[in-house]
């Protein structure tokens, strides 16, 4: 028997129809169709786009916590940071070179060199009229000193300095709290804490943070063939270093093709972790188990099946409260599916503001075959002159993935793209 049921909508997410197809042995399969009854007219790409911002807007960001800087690296702000102290802290020399009122230097005359500042010195006694004092990049400026003229324009004579042209007020100075002035915002909330990041973070003296906690990720890779070592978890290897690479704590395992081992992993995982990724097993072959995992777990389905190529079979659950995102086990589709829907959700999770990949519009070298349909994503390498170039056409494929620094977005409906034709482009980064 098959019944449809009308989902509850999500806020900017097309309709869908969910067909819960219950066999005569019991369990349930569950499908909720995104390729149709979407309401009004829509852009090509909006279908695929629409579902991605759904699925992003369902996940709630981890509670947050107060760290030492030290102990933050990889997180995300919860809260602004606010400087504690300025940066710079002192006005200070941009240059190598001689501190002077600028008045003073306007003309021909010499002027004599009181002494030397160093970065790390005090700045000494204010400058005196009539006089310079040599100084270095980073050092504090001299009271009375309103310019730094710069070695290349001075030319030295004995205990006397010559200037080579005229000195502007300002000039190669940088002013206390000129980057963040004290109490200043330094980085806003849903920034990543990188090495840059952190830099800043310890110039202002910003040494408390309230970050949001780590995800914790159960990655859940399903396949006997994985279970019995007949192929490598070539998915698995991706997936968490990119899962890493968003700040993630991850916990991998196999999982066989089997309803109850499948329901009785997903049930681990959401008892110990914030997210569960899985992989596999969530099409329509008899071996494909998540779907009826999930719906006798009581999991709220929210997506089964997107309008895109390849990654059609991407799944997205609440199970708990916590989000389920499965992937295709194809590499290729998998790879994709988790860049479009799970990365964003991910980050978000993670506290994220910023959760798309950069997006240009670049011309294609070459061109591209395809039919129109389905939304297409192609793996992508960028070209020494400002181009992109498609690598890779089939699902199952690695190699393509492996070497893409890029992935292309195509509109449905879209066929052959010619050469020089602009086209949506994600730049990929490293992680």
């Amino acid at each position: 028997m098959l019944q449809s049921l009308r989902l509850r909508r999500i806020k900017d997410a097309p309709r869908a129809t969910l067909a819960v197809a219950r066999p005569p042995g019991g369990g349930a399969r569950v499908r909720l169709d995104l390729a149709r009854g979407v309401r009004g007219k829509m852009a090509p790409v909006d279908r695929v786009l629409r579902v991605r911002r759904a699925v992003v807007e369902a996940v709630a960001p981890l509670p947050p916590e107060a760290l030492a800087r030290v102990q933050a690296a990889g997180r995300y702000l919860a809260e602004p940071a606010v400087a504690r102290r300025a940066a710079p802290p002192f006005t200070c020399s941009a240059m190598d070179g001689y501190a002077v009122r600028a008045g003073d230097a306007a003309g021909p005359a010499a002027l004599p060199v009181a002494r030397v500042v160093y970065a790390g010195d005090l700045p000494g006694d204010p400058l005196r009229p009539g006089e310079a004092v040599r100084i270095f990049t980073g050092a504090p400026v001299p009271g009375g000193a309103d310019a730094v003229v710069r070695e290349e324009a001075t030319e030295r004579v004995g205990d006397r300095v010559r200037f080579r042209g005229p000195v502007r007020p300002g000039e190669n100075l940088r002013a206390a709290g000129e980057d963040v002035a004290l109490g200043g915002l330094a980085l806003p909330a849903g920034t990543r804490l990188g090495p840059r990041q952190l830099g800043l973070l310890a110039a202002v003296g910003a040494d408390e943070l309230v970050v949001h906690r780590r995800a914790r990720i159960a990655l859940l890779s399903t396949g006997d063939e994985l279970v019995r070592g007949r192929i490598p978890d070539s998915n698995g290897v991706v997936l968490e270093g990119l899962l890493a690479g968003i700040g993630a704590v991850v916990r991998s395992r196999p999982v066989a093709d089997d309803p109850a081992a499948v329901e009785a992993a997903i049930a681990e995982a959401l008892a110990s972790s914030d997210a569960v990724v899985t992989t596999g097993g969530v099409s329509v072959g008899e071996h494909d188990c998540v779907p009826e995992a999930l719906a006798r777990l009581g999991a709220d389905v929210r997506v089964h099946g997107v309008p895109m190529k390849p990654g059609k079979p991407f799944l997205f659950a609440l199970g708990s409260g916590k989000p389920v995102l499965g992937l295709p086990g194809s590499p290729s589709a998998c790879l994709v599916a988790f860049e479009v829907f799970a990365r964003p959700a991910l980050l978000r999770l993670a506290g994220a503001t910023r959760l798309g990949r950069p997006a240009v519009r670049l011309p294609l070298e070459g061109g591209a075959e395809g039919r129109p349909g389905r939304a297409r994503m192609l793996w992508a390498e960028l070209t020494g002159d400002g181009r992109v170039r498609a690598i890779g056409r089939d699902a199952a494929q690695m190699r393509g993935p492996a070497l893409a620094d890029a992935l292309l977005l195509v509109p449905e409906g879209t066929g052959d793209l010619a050469d020089g034709e602009a086209v949506e482009t994600w730049l990929l980064g490293d992680a």
